[in-house]
């Protein structure tokens, strides 16, 4: 599978995963007195849902009581994707590939000189060079930017509440599975038209340099479990594209709503860690649950 030269290598496929993800909330430091965990009450059972950020610091540790009471009452852990799966050589392949431009293109053509030359002043600004990125399609600049500023923060991808629960998880023996596949996922970035993929970047790198203070405010938010807060973020950040926020967060949520009620059906407990942008606002999957009659608190 052809990924177009040196470039386009020079992004590790074993963090790609991480660059996939929409938008999420970092975890408490302590207990409050609300966190971003819902609890969902079904005729023989509990199902957890928890909020995350796929990278946190290592200051983000432990994580509050709640949370992690959460996890000990549950059998099984489920997630957006089951991160076993990224370990195939063929998905990392096809995340690479997915954003991988077409052979002979640039991101400089693809976005047009002016977008350009903007986005070089704001990726330089955030101490990065576009440069390295003129193999990948825009959707991945947008990701690939935030996760290297990110990380510029101390943020680290194998720090991150699944890839924890999931190390929690092979250890006490308890099953690991994803609401949707690594290809479902990267087919939502793949079918944007390339003009909204653009927008997606510009919009995404014109707040780059805010980054360090939002990542602060959106920590104390979670804390207090703020869903107002993460409504109007994703109002800001989605809000005036409503095809993007269509695809991706309120059909996925559409989507999952079968999958957890038939784990409500169970007889045993599960811990489902999501975005919390897909826990908040009239669209959420806690809305959605609660409109089919299922019993949800936040926690």
């Amino acid at each position: 599978m052809h990924l177009g030269g040196r470039r386009r290598k020079n992004l590790s496929a074993g963090w790609a995963w991480a660059l996939c993800a929409t938008l999420c909330a970092p975890p408490a430091h302590a207990d409050e007195a609300l966190h971003s965990l819902w609890e969902l009450r079904g005729k023989h059972n509990t199902v957890y849902v928890l909020g995350s950020i796929h990278t946190l610091r290592a200051s983000d540790y432990p994580l509050a009581p709640t949370i992690m009471d959460a996890y000990r009452d549950s059998k099984a852990l489920v997630m957006e994707i089951d991160l076993n799966e990224m370990e195939s050589p063929n998905v990392q392949a096809e995340m690479l590939q997915s954003a991988a431009l077409p052979e002979g293109k640039t991101l400089a053509q693809i976005v047009g000189p002016a977008r350009y030359a903007r986005a070089q002043s704001l990726v330089r600004d955030v101490g990065l060079d576009l440069s390295m990125f003129d193999g990948y399609a825009p959707w991945f600049v947008a990701e690939a930017v935030s996760q290297l500023q990110l990380a510029q923060l101390g943020f680290d991808a194998q720090s991150g509440v699944e890839m924890f629960f999931m190390a929690r998880a092979h250890d006490d023996g308890k099953n690991v599975s994803g609401l949707e596949t690594a290809h479902e996922q990267l087919t939502i970035f793949e079918s944007m038209p390339i003009e909204t993929q653009a927008q997606y970047m510009m919009s995404s790198l014109e707040q780059a340099r805010d980054l360090p203070k939002e990542v602060n405010a959106m920590v104390q938010a979670w804390r207090r479990g703020d869903t107002v807060w993460f409504q109007s973020e994703i109002k800001s950040d989605l809000g005036k594209d409503p095809a993007l926020y269509q695809s991706m967060v309120a059909a996925r949520n559409r989507k999952w709503i079968s999958k957890i009620e038939a784990m409500l059906d169970d007889d045993k407990n599960y811990l489902i860690i999501v975005g919390t942008a897909h826990l908040v606002g009239p669209d959420s999957v806690i809305e959605l649950l609660k409109k089919d009659g299922v019993r949800a608190a936040q926690r």
